[in-house]
């Protein structure tokens, strides 16, 4: 039979005795152990199992310790694989001794197994070693159960602390991360305010270049205007050399070939003479309009 009891199966099986571990019973239990093999063994847990096998003396120690420490048995279920077929391998003790460890640790596997309700009865233990070896294996797993508890019990704390640990550093984390946000935005006034620098600045380069430009202008202009004066000047130098020249003319008389005319005999001489006479004060009229000029 390779499927599960069904649930009426298991009702069936309330208040009824024992089940006879017989030949019968054997091959069959077995053969739902096999059809089922792939799901308890994921379910199984060999380190669980073990101490109470041990106990009812159907593996010894080296048993055990291939189970739980083979190297060739790297999994859980390698490992509980590995169990049941040790146990199939015991006959009728290893299988009732693996069917009432399924009641004692797996109460369901065991009746979905058998169709009946769990009893923890531990017949094989009481057999063995009677009441005093089943409460001492009792007793040994409320040991095993307040070790476990406290374990328990020490994770939690331990767990209570990496929370309270956690939470902290996530606060952490959100101020932190709030000033991120502000610097972020604080980064992004500051790359504006440099955009619009920037911008100004550029503004500010191009009015340069236009006062630079107007500068340039402005000497060549200058320039020009320096050239110019010194020409101005260098005229105005020429005629006062001249002017002098013409005063010096005025003020020391008529010039030697002028005399040598008025010596020459002429007819009309007063004529000559009177033409003379009137134009020296014409010329002296020009050398002052000159002269106020030069001025």
């Amino acid at each position: 039979m390779s499927d599960w009891v069904s649930g009426d199966e298991a009702g069936q099986g309330g208040g009824q005795p024992p089940p006879p571990w017989g030949p019968e019973w054997e091959e069959e239990l077995w053969d739902r152990v096999e059809g089922v093999r792939h799901k308890l063994t994921r379910i199984l847990n060999p380190a669980k199992l073990t101490p109470y096998l041990r106990q009812c003396k159907v593996i010894d120690e080296q048993d055990e310790d291939e189970v739980l420490n083979s190297a060739q048995l790297p999994l859980r279920i390698s490992k509980a694989g590995r169990l049941i077929d040790i146990l199939r391998g015991r006959g009728p003790r290893g299988l009732q001794a693996f069917m009432e460890s399924l009641e004692f640790y797996h109460p369901e596997q065991y009746t979905q197994l058998t169709g009946q309700t769990p009893t923890q009865r531990c017949s094989i233990i009481l057999d063995e070693e009677g009441p005093e070896g089943l409460t001492q294996f009792l007793l040994l797993e409320v040991r095993k159960l307040r070790e476990q508890l406290r374990g328990s019990r020490m994770c939690e704390r331990r767990l209570s602390q990496r929370c309270r640990v956690a939470e902290e550093e996530r606060s952490r984390a959100e101020r932190k991360a709030q000033e991120l946000r502000q610097d972020r935005l604080q980064l992004e006034r500051l790359r504006q305010d440099w955009e619009a620098g920037s911008r100004e600045l550029g503004r500010l380069k191009d009015r340069h270049l236009e006062q630079a430009v107007k500068y340039s202008r402005a000497l060549e202009e200058q320039s020009r205007a320096t050239a110019r004066e010194r020409e101005m000047l260098e005229q105005v130098e020429q005629l006062k050399n001249r002017l002098k020249e013409a005063e010096r003319q005025v003020d020391g008389g008529p010039a030697p070939g002028t005399a040598v005319k008025r010596d020459r005999p002429r007819p009309g001489g007063t004529d000559t003479d009177s033409a003379v006479q009137t134009d020296t004060p014409q010329h002296a009229d020009t050398s002052q309009k000159l002269r106020m000029d030069t001025k």
